[in-house]
């Protein structure tokens, strides 16, 4: 990574560290930063960022990276990264998943902010292998094109959830004690895994959109789905009933569920689960509430509800998961 500014000393021994990437630890008056080296191959790397600056900063660089890889970037924080690229502004959301290509000689700013604890753990994937692995898969042909073109690209703009299984599968892949080829099969599994869950996500959004754009629904109808969508999305904390949101926002209980099932390919039940179940993911990595606490807090009238819940959603027990 070459800068494109003079700099302190702090920040020249910053990108010296980032640009040779020889040791795991740096902490200066500027930065603390710690890479975790996860996995290496030719297909794959896998590192595990965590970092705070010391004041507000602007990182400026010019790539200049072999380009052979597209990263698939699990952002975890709890704030929103912005940077730009080309002049051209983007925007990171915490606990999304991001995937994009970046080629030689692009600028990129990026802003943080001062005595934040940024965390993202990123898998660089291969561009030979992403595309032998998505070569015939249609929706996903301009996102290659401009890998092919060495444009800089990012596939869904707006990211990906990061879903309970897919945060079990990175905790899988960062606790893995196997060696040699066991290990280099069972990483390269849960990322085939990881591949799935994000482009299922893609299929099913792509699918919703499509329903949308054909459906007979009436648009008031349309925004109303839309309304007790985001409420739902909003309120992890609480539990409704389809009488009681049919009440709430005017609209017969047969047609939301039937409306809210063609316009976003899932039932009000099953698209509620998994919001309770990624917020109560989020209080199992980041508080110390007991299961009991988290479940009352996700809308479960007991820990032994919750926890089947969880289990059917996630395919792991609650009391499992802690933290990444």
């Amino acid at each position: 990574m070459g800068a494109v500014e003079t700099y302190s000393t702090s920040e020249k021994e910053f990108f010296n560290f980032l640009s040779q990437n020889k040791s795991n630890y740096l902490k200066n008056e500027l930065v603390e930063f710690h890479i975790n080296k996860i996995f290496n191959n030719s297909d794959f790397v896998i590192n595990e960022y965590k970092y705070t600056y010391f004041k507000d900063y602007t990182l400026k660089s010019t790539t200049n990276s072999s380009n052979k890889y597209i990263e698939l970037a699990f952002i975890f924080n709890d704030q929103i990264i912005e940077d730009k690229i080309n002049d051209k502004k983007n925007v990171y959301l915490p606990n999304h998943n991001y995937i994009y290509y970046t080629p030689n000689g692009v600028n990129v700013e990026i802003y943080y902010k001062k005595n934040i604890n940024y965390s993202n753990l990123d898998i660089y994937v291969s561009t030979d292998f992403f595309h032998d692995f998505f070569e015939k898969t249609s929706y996903i042909d301009s996102f290659i094109s401009s890998i092919d073109s060495k444009k800089f690209t990012r596939l869904i703009n707006d990211g990906i959830p990061i879903s309970p299984q897919m945060f079990y599968a990175l905790k899988e892949i960062k606790e893995c004690k196997l060696k040699g080829i066991s290990k280099e099969y069972f990483v390269k599994a849960r990322i085939m895994y990881l591949l799935q869950l994000i482009f299922e996500w893609i299929d099913v959004k792509l699918s919703s959109q499509k329903k949308e754009n054909n459906s007979r629904l009436k648009n008031d109808d349309i925004n109303i789905l839309n309304d007790i969508q985001n409420f739902i999305k909003n309120n992890p904390e609480k539990y409704y009933t389809i009488e009681q949101l049919s009440n709430q926002f005017y609209i017969n209980e047969f047609k939301l569920k039937k409306g809210f099932k063609e316009l976003f390919g899932m039932g009000i039940y099953q698209f509620s689960t998994q919001i309770h179940m990624k917020y109560a993911l989020e209080l199992l990595k980041n508080t110390d509430l007991s299961i009991k606490e988290i479940a009352y807090k996700t809308g479960y009238s007991s820990s032994s509800a919750f926890s089947v819940a969880f289990k059917k959603e996630c395919g792991i027990n609650p009391n499992k998961i802690r933290i990444l």
